[in-house]
């Protein structure tokens, strides 16, 4: 499979190269046997620790950082620790998951665990979140303290969306909530977005509630994210998504578009939960994504993400913002769900000053 970098906006690539000599000096101080493990999951390098071009972490979160120092007009490097931060605790969360869901693939190629073990992975999720911390503590003032709290908020937001996540891969069809599933999906793929954004804005030292707007956006994104995320899964490009084709629906999950189907009440809704229930081989996954196309959960879902990131977008016209800075943040949010650069017109001297 392939792991070449795809296409990512200007924004982001210029995130990536404002985050990167940070974060790897934070690596550098594990463990050798951790740094490893880290620095094979940020992309850097392969198994044996060779270097590699390969496909990493996005840097979203960094990203969102960054740019909320930008917004309230502050130089960026005063949120360079929380770029770090976020970026820390985004790869953190993925190691664990990719054990707690039994992922042998993620950005092209092996999970950590299963090239290095559980016990290794684990610890080095762990050696990561303690790092986010520590580094935001290390801030002088009170800016630090406040930006770790904000982290921990967003960590634990995380934590309980992961564990209502489990509730959904149970119980009876017509008990699922899709308002429910929704609020677990703003947790997961928004929820230190958001964070984000509060901590970049706090260490370029203005109040938090300046970016209460961006974090709203963000758990917007959050669920147009999760939503586009679990149409992926289904019919994604794999070398775009990272991960094999039909993966969900491989681990019998119920993510939207199958809840959707599910409760649609169309004629194929019964034969999609007979199938599920059954060996699923891969002509039996190929029927169970035509049928959720068929009851409608794949168009269902789709409007979802549409009209979330369309609210996201519309939050942010509702800020005084630098002008170029809301075009990155368009880019960032836009990227986030699509993940795919946008056409974008120049700006005039005008406009960028």
């Amino acid at each position: 499979m392939p792991t070449t970098q795809p296409a990512v906006p200007a924004v982001v690539q210029r995130a990536r190269a404002f985050v990167r000599p940070a974060l790897a000096q934070a690596v550098a101080r594990f463990p050798s046997g951790l740094e490893r493990v880290a620095g094979y999951y940020f992309g850097w390098w392969d198994a044996d620790g060779s270097p590699v071009a390969g496909r990493g972490s996005r840097s979203l979160q960094a990203c969102m950082a960054m740019l909320a120092a930008e917004a309230v007009g502050a130089d960026a490097e005063l949120a360079l620790p929380g770029a770090v931060a976020v970026e820390l605790i985004h790869n953190f969360s993925l190691l664990h998951d990719d054990i707690i869901d039994g992922d042998d693939i993620r950005r092209g190629r092996p999970t950590a665990w299963v090239v290095y073990g559980t016990g290794s992975s684990l610890l080095s999720g762990d050696a990561l979140w303690a790092a986010a911390v520590d580094g935001l503590l290390a801030v002088d003032g009170p800016a630090g303290p406040v930006a770790a709290r904000e982290l921990n908020n967003a960590l634990t937001c995380m934590i309980h969306a992961a564990a209502r996540e489990s509730d959904f891969d149970s119980g009876p069809v017509a008990a699922l909530s899709i308002d429910d599933y929704l609020y677990v999906c703003e947790g997961k793929g928004g929820a230190l977005l958001g964070s984000a954004a509060v901590i970049g804005t706090v260490l370029a030292g203005a109040p938090a509630a300046q970016a209460e707007v961006l974090r709203e956006a963000a758990h917007k994104v959050g669920r147009a994210w999760q939503a586009t995320n679990d149409l992926e899964n289904i019919w994604g490009d794999t070398a775009l998504v990272g991960k094999p084709g039909f993966q969900d629906l491989r681990s019998r999950k119920r993510t939207l578009p199958v809840i959707a189907a599910l409760q649609s009440g169309h004629p194929a809704a019964d034969e999609l939960a007979c199938l599920l229930k059954g060996d699923l081989d891969d002509n039996a996954l190929d029927r169970a994504a035509h049928l959720i196309d068929a009851a409608g959960g794949r168009a269902y879902t789709r409007e979802v993400a549409r009209t979330h990131l369309a609210q996201a977008m519309n939050l942010l016209d509702t800020l005084a913002l630098p002008p170029a800075v809301h075009e990155d943040l368009i880019d960032l949010l836009d990227f986030a769900v699509t993940r795919r650069p946008r056409t974008r017109r120049p700006l005039t001297k005008s406009a960028r000053a």
